[in-house]
């Protein structure tokens, strides 16, 4: 029996999929593409779904599990900097809107899916459900809030300038948040990553819009069968996502500073693509870190996984997190972590026995973590890297891909 006949007998939809992604040239490949990526392999088994995808290239669903319909588009725009990257998603969104029209014509589906709550991705979904009278159902993978649990009540303007963003990006970024809430609210259902992100769009006035909780996860078995560069660990610290001011890379290369001068051996490795690479760069020399911080761009998940083995501890000092997928990777390769001590992270991360947590902005708690598991004996490391790879056997992907599946069937029906 295929996977979700049992569940979905008599149910038989049409979905229209809306998924851009950013090349990975631009960004690192993030965790709301991953999740997508790794449900589709299961959502596309299901003979009671026909699915049709509109996808920006180069295509993330190039794959023999994934063998739905898929129509590409391209997003390039040739030009230099971020506004660049914003002018060729905003054309993208104007082919996809005139593509889609050809394609309703031919497919005639019953709702619209957005697996992902960027701009671009919700703006068209919006857009092409009013057009066609259809339901849209959302994942929202993380919403920005007020990360200073010291200051409760400042705003999220205020964060975005703390972090580093100029006063300009900071107003764009805060104007784009409160645009994506009101999206939000048309929509007819939202499946959110972590009861977190639920509870942060109801406090912002998404209470009238049916919210499932839903989760994410690893894929344990492949991880655990790829093997380290070599056996001894090769670099001391290691981060994986985009290179973004508010992913704390900034705060992260502050820390390995002071790391270097207890330890002046140590090597960090950064691992993603992103808008702010340059900035990192020059950071590096002006810190002096040349020969102990190294950059390594987009690579294919077995070379990430390789070198996550071959590093003694992950550390994620992200400001704005929904579920935090690069963490438990980390955790599925043995390592520990040193991350912020956001609420997504805590809930999902928090029971972990080697996942240390510590304030927001605190680098000197942060490079104490650090030194103390740098300093730990082989034994130690060891069994820390046991209970990382024990915890992260309880996320998969199968489990949540059948959360997501009920929930499509009762929110169309309702």
């Amino acid at each position: 029996m295929a996977y979700g006949t049992e569940a979905f007998r008599s149910w038989q939809k049409k979905v229209f999929v809306i998924f851009f992604h950013p090349s990975v040239s631009v960004t690192a490949l993030g965790g709301a593409e991953k999740r997508f990526v790794e449900t589709m392999k299961f959502l596309c088994k299901s003979e009671d779904l026909k699915i049709t995808i509109l996808e920006s290239s180069p295509s993330l669903l190039a794959l023999p599990e994934i063998s739905c319909q898929k129509h590409l588009l391209s997003s390039v725009f040739f030009g230099k900097g971020w506004l660049s990257s914003y002018v060729g998603w905003s054309l993208w969104v104007a082919k996809a809107f005139l593509k889609s029209f050809s394609l309703f014509r031919r497919e005639k589906p019953n709702f619209i899916f957005v697996p992902n709550n960027t701009l671009p991705n919700l703006f068209l979904g919006y857009v092409v459900c009013s057009v066609f009278r259809l339901p849209l159902v959302v994942v929202v993978h993380h919403i920005d809030v007020p990360f200073f649990s010291e200051k409760p009540n400042c705003s999220l303007y205020y964060c975005y300038r703390i972090i580093g963003y100029s006063r300009l990006v900071s107003l764009i970024k805060t104007f784009t948040f409160y645009v994506t809430l009101s999206l939000l609210k048309r929509a007819r259902a939202i499946i959110s990553v972590s009861n977190f992100t639920a509870k942060a769009l109801r406090v912002h006035g998404v209470s009238n819009v049916k919210i499932f909780v839903s989760g994410n996860a690893v894929n344990v078995k492949y991880i655990s069968n790829v093997k380290p560069l070599s056996a001894k660990k090769f670099y001391d610290g290691v981060f994986v996502g985009r290179i973004a001011k508010e992913k704390g890379v900034f705060d992260l290369l502050s820390a390995w500073k002071k790391v270097v001068e207890k330890k002046n051996e140590a090597k960090l490795l950064i691992i993603g693509s992103g808008l702010e690479l340059v900035a990192v760069k020059e950071r590096i020399g002006t810190l002096g870190l040349e020969n102990k911080v190294f950059l390594r761009g987009h690579c294919s998940d077995r070379e990430l996984y390789s070198l996550l083995k071959s590093s003694k501890v992950f550390i994620f000092p992200s400001v704005f997190e929904g579920w935090g997928i690069a963490v438990a990777e980390a955790l599925a390769c043995g390592l520990p972590v040193v991350a912020y001590d956001i609420p997504a992270l805590k809930e999902n991360f928090g029971d972990c026995r080697s996942v240390f947590l510590v304030p927001v902005k605190n680098l000197e708690e942060m490079v104490m973590r650090i030194l103390n598991i740098l300093n730990m004996s082989e034994k130690n490391l060891c069994k820390l890297g046991s209970f990382s790879e024990e915890y992260s056997k309880q996320f998969v992907w199968e489990e949540v891909t059948k959360k997501d599946l009920a929930f499509l069937k009762k929110s169309y029906a309702g």
